[in-house]
This record gives C-alpha cells, sequence and structure tokens, in this order.
C-alpha cells in the first residue's frame, strides 16, 4: 500500500511539473487577453499607449494595455496570443486586474471629503481589522495614530514597510494602523512576507477614498483628540519620513493634545 502512495505521489508531481512547463508568462495583457513577448512593442502600442503593470507571485511582469470593454483582437496580432490556460499564474493576474479597476473607482470617487490638517477627520466610519476588530473615529481618540493607507500593487509601498515596522517597536503608545481596500487574504499574504507589523485594515474603502490622484502610499497623523496633524503622499523620501516622525515625537510628549 505504501508502494502505491509512493508511487501515486510521484506521478501527480511529474504531472504537476509537465503542467508548469507547459505555462507561458505572456509579455501584454489586453482588453482581458494574454499575448507573448513576440507581439512586436509598436504594434501593442498602436492598440493603446495606457498602460499598468501587472505582477505574478513569481515577480514576472506584464503590461497592461487599458483598452475599452467593447476591444476585439485584431487579426494582425492574433497568432501571438495564448490561450489563458497556458498563461502562468493567469487568475492572479487577473485579480491583479480586479484589483486595479476597484481601487480606480475608490481613489476617483467625487462626493467625500478629503483630510485637512488642522480639522477632524471626516464623517463617521467602521472599518474592521484582519483580527475582525472594527475601528471608528471614537476608536481613535485618546492616543496619537498613524495611518498608512497602501495596496499590494504599490512598489514604494511594500519597500517601506520595514522601516514602518521599527516606528511601532520605538513608539509603543502611540497606534499605528494601515488600510488596504484588498481582502483579508491578500493583506495578510503581503503584510507577513514584508513583516509588516502594524494593525491592517482589510477591505478599506474610508481611508482608500481620499488617496486621490496624487498616489500611494498616503500616511495621516491623528492627534489624541482626532484631529488630523499630518497628511502626505509617499513617506519613502527622508525627508518627508523626518517630517512624519518629528510629529510623532512632538505628539509622543505630548504636544497638539489639546
Amino acid at each position: 500500500m505504501k508502494k502505491i502512495l509512493l508511487l501515486l505521489g510521484l506521478l501527480l508531481c511529474v504531472a504537476s511539473q509537465m503542467m508548469a512547463q507547459d505555462k507561458v508568462v505572456p509579455m501584454y495583457r489586453i482588453g482581458g487577453h494574454y499575448f507573448s513577448k513576440e507581439l512586436p512593442m509598436d504594434e501593442a502600442f498602436k492598440i493603446s499607449s495606457s498602460i499598468m503593470a501587472l505582477a505574478d507571485k513569481d515577480s514576472n511582469r506584464v503590461v497592461n494595455l487599458l483598452v475599452g470593454d467593447d476591444f476585439k483582437v485584431p487579426e494582425s496580432i492574433k497568432k501571438y496570443e495564448i490561450p489563458f490556460e497556458r498563461v502562468l499564474n493567469g487568475e492572479q493576474l487577473e485579480e491583479g486586474v480586479q484589483n486595479f479597476d476597484k481601487m480606480k473607482k475608490l481613489i476617483n470617487s467625487t462626493d467625500v471629503e478629503k483630510f485637512i490638517v488642522g480639522k477632524a477627520l471626516p464623517d463617521d466610519f467602521a472599518e474592521k481589522d484582519i483580527d475582525g476588530k472594527t475601528w471608528t473615529k471614537e476608536e481613535l481618540k485618546g492616543r496619537v495614530t498613524v495611518i498608512n493607507v497602501w495596496y499590494s500593487g504599490c512598489g514604494p509601498c511594500r519597500r517601506e514597510m520595514p522601516m514602518l515596522s521599527t516606528w511601532k517597536d520605538k513608539y509603543p503608545d502611540v497606534q499605528f494602523v494601515s488600510a488596504n481596500f484588498e481582502n483579508v487574504d491578500k493583506v495578510k499574504q503581503i503584510t507577513e512576507k514584508e513583516g509588516f507589523n502594524w494593525t491592517h485594515i482589510a477591505n478599506d474603502t474610508y481611508f482608500t477614498k481620499r488617496v486621490g490622484n496624487e498616489g500611494y502610499p498616503l500616511t495621516i497623523v491623528v492627534d489624541k483628540n482626532g484631529i488630523v496633524r499630518y497628511c502626505k503622499h509617499g513617506a519613502n523620501d527622508n525627508n518627508v519620513r523626518s517630517e512624519i516622525l518629528q510629529l510623532i515625537c512632538g505628539s509622543y510628549f505630548g504636544y497638539h493634545s489639546n
């Protein structure tokens, strides 16, 4: 019996390897269709010059050319198309497209009041972290809070995570909260991989809607009374980092608390 199970295991392993070898890393995604690197770049960019980058778990990069819903594959490039079942990590790439579309809709919201330094956080909200705790405006009061808004496709967001984790270690009385519009599994996957030790809100709409077109990451510092004391896009720049830390230090030792 053990020999049979071992043989079955070996057969499954071989079959899995053969399937993986049959997969292809595409160069382009156009309107839900995938194309090989043999597709000439000038032909691809005749279709659209508006692009976004996709990446799979193996760090393979795919150029996603943005086209309308009525896109049809031109006859001239059909020979370069890769059937979806042969696309390596195709489901993951499609998930990335869906996340991008969701993010775009959120950040382009026009019916939201932005964060304004010197004023309280606008509107009420109730957002859950990955452990199930609900965060509200009242929940933030009483302690200085730093909020970092990010998403998985943002390279600068991920690169700064190890540095941001040192802030939590240095200032244990400050609340450090991250907010991401993606689902719990995705947030856990990234934060565990990057060692990001903050409290993480998933499926967020409140903070994400206020990122706007200025880009990720967005960092906000809120004082003990819920007043916004800092709001800026990007935290990798040394000057930006210094501004945030100076404000945290001032708040930590009692400033901005009235």
